[in-house]
């Protein structure tokens, strides 16, 4: 059985949301030169990275080949750890949750 990440979504109110999965897509702001953003995949065992993310960007939890949880965030940014995805934002929108 795969290892699951652990993910966890924050505002500077507090935790909005947080759930063990299979992956987390994101979308990835480009960089200074333009290039470098767009759909960001994380499985368990990623190389640690932090990731500004799209001014609103997609957030995607996966378990199971079903997405579990998304929503859209006013930017902010990703923490990638090997077993964890920390995403840090001011404003979450269109929040979706996927129950069973």
């Amino acid at each position: 059985m795969a290892e699951k990440l652990r993910f966890r979504l924050l505002t500077l109110a507090g935790e909005v949301f947080s759930c063990l999965c299979d992956a987390v897509d994101l979308t990835a702001k480009d960089n200074a030169a333009g290039s470098g953003g767009g759909s960001l995949g994380v499985l368990h065992g990623h190389l640690p990275t932090v990731a500004a993310l799209e001014e609103g960007g997609g957030v995607h939890c996966v378990s199971g080949g079903k997405t579990v949880f998304s929503c859209r965030v006013r930017g902010g940014f990703a923490r990638i750890g090997r077993e964890e995805v920390d995403v840090l934002t001011p404003e979450v929108r269109e929040i979706r949750r996927v129950e069973g």
